[in-house]
């Protein structure tokens, strides 16, 4: 099994799962102006117009999503999710850069969201602006900034995205060699609270799915870890043990796993 961490991946899919519960987390009076009942259109094509122009060949975890506000109006929203882990200096820009090329070639105004899921406490860019010889341009988005979110509260009322977020920190705290094991411990110890807040299956299933892209374990890890879950199952007697394996061999992990079986189980039971 690659026990690379996807973050882009997993947030794509987070702010397309659950966009209601995000934005109530991360950026709650654009959640506040958004009427839920109406239906969310997410607009991949036309966002991939812009990147390939933009930066070839370049995968990042945007979403431009079409919603209905409460007075009726049709807004888009830009949510730049930038996970990479090193400060970005033209960061900014391109954010200034998207807004413009959506706004010049759609002809929509938008609101541009910037979520910062890095562990740098100190950078926190939430501007643009250049300036030539007086003429001056100044570009102003919201940020969210995962390091600086209180999850515990949103834990108790039971969002599915602070779950995403409690993967995402443990996942870049158990970065690196040596962290294998320290990160197995941590994702049972999430799944168990997941299992235990009440949610609905679907629910379940879906915040499984992007835990384990978020905390994949290496093989010999990864079998302790389903026996593990097994004794959770158990213990609390929920079938979930089979949602999680079918969750592996949807996702195609299960090939790289059983290549890892021979040589990780005995050193797996014995840890």
């Amino acid at each position: 099994m690659n026990e690379s961490t996807d973050y882009d991946g997993a947030w794509k899919e987070t702010l397309e799962r659950f966009l209601p519960q995000f934005l109530e987390l991360a950026f709650p009076s654009i959640h506040r102006a958004v009427d839920w009942s109406k239906s969310v259109k997410f607009l991949d094509t036309e966002l991939q117009e812009i990147v390939r122009a933009a930066e070839a060949g370049t995968i990042r975890a945007d979403k431009l999503v079409e919603v209905v506000r409460v007075d009726g109006v049709e807004d888009w929203l830009l949510i730049h999710a930038e996970v990479q882990t090193q400060r970005e200096a033209v960061f900014a820009e391109r954010m200034f850069d998207y807004h413009c090329r959506i706004r010049n070639r759609f002809q929509r105004p938008l609101v541009s969201l910037a979520l910062l899921a890095d562990e740098q406490v100190r950078w926190r860019p939430t501007w643009y602006e250049v300036e030539v010889l007086g003429c001056r341009i100044r570009f102003d988005f919201p940020v969210c900034k995962l390091a600086e979110l209180e999850l515990e509260p949103w834990l108790a009322v039971g969002n599915p995205v602070a779950r995403v977020i409690a993967a995402h920190r443990m996942a870049q705290q158990t970065a690196g060699a040596g962290g294998a094991r320290k990160r197995r411990s941590g994702k049972l110890g999430l799944v168990r609270s997941l299992l235990e807040s009440g949610a609905s299956v679907g629910e379940v299933a879906e915040v499984l799915r992007l835990m384990n892209w978020l905390l994949a374990l290496p093989a010999g890890e990864e079998v302790v870890f389903r026996e593990e879950l097994g004794r959770l199952q158990q213990e609390m007697s929920m079938p979930y043990i089979s949602t999680y394996d079918r969750l592996v061999r949807a996702e195609g992990l299960e090939e790289g796993l059983s290549l890892g079986l021979q040589n990780g189980l005995q050193k797996g039971r014995q840890e």
